[in-house]
């Protein structure tokens, strides 16, 4: 899948940068200053062994700092909603990277802690250059694409370093515009998103976003569509009850399958995790089940304190009974509060942001972050888009464990198994009319 992410660069005073994500997209607007548990059960996890990556230090680097910024974000996101949630980290972190790029002092290091990069800006160039170019190589198994684009403002001449990187490191593609016509060239950046996700996301800049001031938009797009490695019977499935909370249920329909997937009990978390492969071995789907039907307010308390790097390496692979609801989640998120909140404070203070390795001035800073993300999961695999501690488990000392029946809220994400990369993460907590 493939889903966007914008920044519009516009001047300090009056700046609005608006970012959205469809199915993993996220949009970064800036504009110029105006004035100025224990083991797991059954046999350990086995999965496909893949080629080493050129940097792969420095991928493993940047994909730890990928899970601890997904873990973090979601739990803001989550915080005080109950709503469902569906988000492209990947999306997101890549744009906000690649603003990163030309940030500098202290909206440099915000930037750098809140997305847990390391110091060293080589060693995430270099860790995001493999991913996105290995995730741009075209399989048989599976669709993954990723797309960065930047749209330049006539009025803005980038440095060499900045453009140099955008290009070689983040494999972006840029483009001078002419942001008087803004209508223009918001329909031309929607429309190359639009293709870029397959059609699922659409008008990811709302009107109103971009103007003549805007100086630059950079756009992150990811698209997926994998089929399960073990596909669900459609004859299978049913209409049965799904529990909102213990005393409200929904009829709705749920999948079956009863075959080997890699499964664990974590009772720090208070939770079960089942790991659902794709075809190809190298993506798959956990689903974060609560021992309690109205468990996952708890259990998502407890990932603010967990490392997502680790949380699933300890499965091991059993039959088992599954039940899982057949659904479809989409989503547009203005995430510059969740951010400021998170800590990156003055990217979007036009008196503060320092993006003067960008175009060599500090009248730029960001005005919104917008994303856009859409889900579908069947019984033949799932399709997403967007545009932005060791846990002690105990061993279930059972040779069939009781049935996964995902039939109450959950947490889930889609994890990249070779670069260890979440590409996207959300929950389900109620059912939704399509």
């Amino acid at each position: 899948m493939c889903g966007p992410s914008d920044s519009v660069l516009r001047p300090l005073r009056g700046d609005s940068i608006s970012v959205r994500l469809s199915v993993f997209l996220l949009i970064l607007t800036m504009r110029p200053t105006m004035g100025g548990g224990g083991p797991g059960l059954g046999n350990p996890r086995a999965g496909p062994e893949f080629p080493a990556y050129e940097h792969k230090d420095q991928v493993d680097a940047v994909a730890g700092a990928q899970n601890n910024f997904t873990r973090d974000l979601y739990v803001a996101l989550a915080k005080g909603s109950t709503d469902n949630l569906f988000f492209s980290p990947f999306s997101i972190m890549t744009a906000i990277a690649m603003t990163h790029t030309g940030a500098k002092a202290n909206t440099m290091e915000e930037i750098r802690k809140v997305l847990h990069l390391p110091e060293n800006k080589e060693d995430v160039f270099n860790g995001f250059h493999d991913v996105v170019k290995d995730i741009k190589t075209p399989v048989n198994e599976y669709e993954l694409r990723t797309s960065n684009m930047a749209y330049v403002s006539d009025k803005l001449s980038l440095l060499e370093e900045f453009a140099s990187v955008l290009t070689n490191k983040f494999h972006s593609i840029s483009k001078t515009v002419n942001f008087g016509a803004s209508e223009e060239v918001r329909n031309e950046i929607n429309q190359a998103v639009e293709k870029e996700t397959n059609s699922r996301i659409k008008d990811l800049i709302p009107s109103g976003v971009l103007d003549a001031l805007t100086r630059m938009v950079l756009v992150n797009a990811v698209y997926f569509k994998g089929t399960w490695s073990k596909q669900f019977d459609e004859a299978a499935t049913k209409t049965l009850p799904f529990h909102t909370t213990k005393d409200t249920s929904v009829n709705i329909p749920m999948m079956y399958i009863k075959d080997n997937f890699n499964l664990f009990h974590n009772r720090d978390l208070g939770a079960r995790l089942l790991s659902m492969d794709y075809e190809g071995g190298r993506l798959s789907m956990v689903i974060v089940l609560p021992d309690e039907v109205d468990g996952l307010a708890t259990v998502e308390d407890k990932l603010a304190t967990m490392d997502l790097n680790t949380i699933d390496k300890r499965m091991g692979s059993i039959k088992v009974e599954v039940t899982l609801p057949k659904f479809k989640l989409e989503e547009s998120l203005q995430l510059k509060s969740y951010l400021q909140e998170m800590g990156i404070k003055d990217l979007f203070d036009e008196e503060k942001a320092d993006l003067s390795g960008i175009g060599g001035s500090k009248d730029l800073h960001v005005s919104h972050v917008i994303h856009k993300a859409f889900l579908e999961v069947n019984e033949q695999g799932s399709e997403a888009a967007a545009a932005t501690g060791v846990v002690m488990m105990t061993r279930m000392m059972i040779r069939t464990p009781p049935p996964f029946k995902a039939d109450h809220p959950f947490f889930f994400y889609i994890r990249d198994r070779r670069s260890n990369f979440i590409l996207f993460s959300g929950r389900y907590v109620k059912p939704v009319e399509n």
